[in-house]
């Protein structure tokens, strides 16, 4: 079980070439979300902010899944 109710992939900043990780903890749309990790889009080099992500199966998940988005072309 997570301790974050939603973590999303969808903000990438094209100077950097970083894809940012971001969760919130409940599902209030009022609820300010923390980064927990970015993502270097050319060396698939992992920046944690958040030691909890690196064993969090959910953070895990879509790190996984963001590394893979990247390898196939799709971000």
């Amino acid at each position: 079980m997570s301790k974050w109710a939603e973590i999303r992939n969808d903000f990438v900043c094209e100077d950097s070439r970083k894809i940012y990780i971001d969760a919130w903890l409940t599902e209030d749309d009022n609820e300010e979300g923390i980064v927990l990790a970015r993502i270097d889009m050319d060396t698939k080099n992992i920046e944690y902010f958040d030691d909890d992500a690196r064993t969090d199966n959910y953070a895990q998940e879509i790190i996984n899944e963001t590394l893979s988005d990247i390898d196939n072309g799709r971000i």
